[in-house]
């Protein structure tokens, strides 16, 4: 029986993750969001995984309807 549990619960480690999506999604896609996570956890057990996040991005309107067509192109 595989398990593995991951929680992001440090402000600290939110923001490093937060930096490394924003990045991402720079880098990919050409926009800057600001990115802020209050809540990452992650399951994996016997193959099956669940990921939950809240988090809160902002981005303007018409960046975010390119971003959104751009990612539904992928």
């Amino acid at each position: 029986m595989d398990e593995m549990k991951l929680s992001l619960s440090t402000k600290f480690m939110r923001g490093m993750f937060a930096k490394l999506v924003a990045k991402s999604i720079k880098k990919k896609y050409g926009y800057k969001a600001d990115i802020y996570f209050s809540e990452i956890d992650l399951d994996m057990k016997d193959g099956q995984t669940h990921l939950h996040m809240n988090v809160d991005i902002e981005l303007g309107s018409e960046e975010f309807k390119n971003l959104m067509k751009a990612i539904a192109e992928d």
